[in-house]
């Protein structure tokens, strides 16, 4: 089976995630979240922006998050809540 190698962002980067498509599919959050977490090189981060009708995500995905980035062998320097965008979405920083 051929996998395939992620590629690496160089230095520190954002992934949107506010499209509505992810408001009624939570699951596709956590997915997108564990790509973007493997493509971050060590002592970076990236800022991942959750939709504003999902709520503060320190309700909701933190500990889902951290859970399925220890189940992925994702070794993570912190978790942070950032702040809610002027457009209504929220900000979290993974720091590698």
């Amino acid at each position: 089976m051929n996998k395939e190698i992620p590629v690496m962002k160089e230095g520190d980067w954002s992934l949107s995630l506010e499209d509505p498509y992810f408001e009624s599919h939570i699951e596709e959050i956590f997915t997108e979240s564990l790509a973007a977490v493997q493509r971050t090189k060590s002592g970076h981060y990236v800022n991942l922006v959750t939709p504003g009708a999902c709520g503060d995500p320190r309700v909701w995905m933190f500990s889902q998050l951290l859970s399925q980035l220890q189940k992925a062998g994702l070794s993570v320097q912190d978790i942070r809540y950032m702040n809610q965008c002027g457009c209504g979405g929220h900000v979290t920083r993974v720091f590698r």
